[in-house]
């Protein structure tokens, strides 16, 4: 059985869609979360951040939509990436 990849799922994806940065955000309810960004936009505000989120299958693609979805992910991306 191969392992699934998701981090390079992710980053596919976020390029895809004109994204160029990827940084885990955490799983939760068969979901790992990534958070995208577009690299010259960092500095700006521009409403909430973006998540992309791959079933742990590695089958299924989607976006992070609501508030409760989103600002569990931006708790959980601090966490993660907090240096």
């Amino acid at each position: 059985m191969s392992k699934i990849d998701y981090y390079q799922i992710a980053l596919d994806k976020a390029k895809e869609m004109g994204y160029d940065i990827v940084r885990p955000a955490g799983e939760r309810d068969g979901w790992k979360y990534f958070n995208i960004v577009k690299s010259w936009l960092i500095g700006h505000k521009i409403g909430l951040p973006k998540f992309l989120k791959i079933s742990t299958n590695g089958n299924d693609i989607a976006m992070a939509e609501g508030w409760n979805e989103i600002g569990w992910a931006i708790h959980q991306a601090k966490i993660l990436n907090a240096h």
